[in-house]
């Protein structure tokens, strides 16, 4: 019940006429932003061609917007309470940063914090990120793709869920600019072993340093796990 009074709190507050305009993106009419069961469905099949995306789409609308003002596009995967992509969109206003997260409560507080702050750079997609990523996101289009402490997916029967998997770094791969980065960050060192494998067996990509963070580019999991003697592991590598 606290969780729930907590995540009213959230919604009701992103509402507040008082507050800028919403920087969240509404996914609208776009039918893979907002898939049903059959459109899933159609989605996940590879023997035909998938469905195009909506001109209306707001994802679509963000990096035309980005492409008009000059300024090069950072997707958050998985921003959780979204602690890192409001650091990263403060520190660098140049770029226009999209975090993707699946839980319209999270998505709600961290909008009303970036609408508290003015912060005009950064915007919000509630959905799954591999439809947006995949079929929404232009290829060619993205300077950097942040992979903050993913899901470890720890049991072997449910692995094949994790993101650092050939399929998803094909994607990026597709979606990278040339020279963009592809940066994740994880306390658990069998997944990160994992990452490392993965990354070292596809040469179009070559391992660099990671970007540099400042404190408030930390991400709440981050702080949660520095703070209990946790190691966290990070890596990055660049598009060849």
């Amino acid at each position: 019940m606290p969780r729930d009074r907590h995540v009213m709190r959230a919604l009701e507050l992103q509402r507040d006429p008082s507050l800028p305009p919403t920087l969240e993106l509404d996914p609208g009419a776009c039918p893979v932003l907002r898939a049903d069961g059959a459109m899933k469905e159609r989605l996940e099949r590879r023997d035909r061609p998938p469905p195009p995306c909506d001109p209306a789409c707001p994802v679509r609308a963000f990096f035309d917007a980005a492409r008009a003002a000059g300024a090069p596009v950072e997707i958050d995967v998985g921003s959780g309470y979204g602690r890192f992509a409001r650091g990263r969109a403060a520190a660098h206003p140049e770029i226009r940063l999209l975090a993707v997260e699946q839980e319209g409560a999270r998505v709600a507080r961290s909008d009303v914090i970036s609408r508290r702050a003015g912060q005009t750079n950064l915007a919000y997609l509630v959905g799954e990120a591999r439809y947006a990523l995949e079929f929404c996101v232009p290829p060619g289009s993205v300077a950097a793709v942040h992979v903050l402490f993913p899901d470890p997916w720890p049991k072997d029967r449910h692995a094949r869920n994790r993101f650092f998997r050939a399929p998803n770094v094909e994607l990026v791969h597709r979606l990278l600019a040339r020279g963009g980065i592809l940066h994740a960050a994880t306390d658990s060192a069998p997944y990160f072993a994992q990452m490392l494998g993965t990354m070292a067996a596809d040469d179009r990509f070559e391992r660099v340093a990671p970007p540099a963070r400042g404190p408030d580019e930390r991400t709440d999991f981050e702080l949660k796990f520095l703070a209990q003697g946790k190691t966290v592991s990070e890596a990055a590598w660049r598009k060849r």
